[in-house]
């Protein structure tokens, strides 16, 4: 483990996981991880209730490696579904502006055109 003195903005973090109390060292600001981690208990408290509904029975009875390997991939999941909308809206506003800039004509504007009047006069 790092030690608090190693780092000026490492910090101690203390939050729940599986109803279980997590002690941890951190360099993010402290919103990341509590958002981070409401993510995380959200996500356990989603999977316990899918598990009863299918079940009828209370997801305990799993040991805690598989439940945290469940949660692990549910949340690999939603990062890859994350990251391919990302690409995708990125791809889509390239394209936008690939058309955009297909449209702006090369040619200069002629001296003395109305458009011309924002240019800058030449020095003499």
């Amino acid at each position: 483990m790092i030690q608090s003195n190693s780092h000026p903005n490492l910090r101690e973090l203390y939050f729940k996981a599986l109803k279980m109390p997590i002690k941890a060292m951190c360099l993010e600001p402290c919103q990341d991880i509590d958002a981070a981690s409401e993510v995380l208990d959200k996500t356990f408290q989603d999977m316990e209730s899918l598990y009863e509904l299918k079940y009828g029975c209370s997801p305990k009875a799993l040991d805690t490696t598989t439940r945290l390997l469940m949660g692990a991939l549910n949340l690999a999941y939603r990062v890859v579904r994350l990251e391919r909308e990302a690409a995708l809206q990125t791809r889509d506003l390239e394209e936008t502006l690939t058309k955009l800039l297909d449209d702006v004509p090369d040619d200069p504007v002629p001296i003395g055109s109305a458009s011309d009047i924002t240019r800058p006069m030449p020095m003499e």
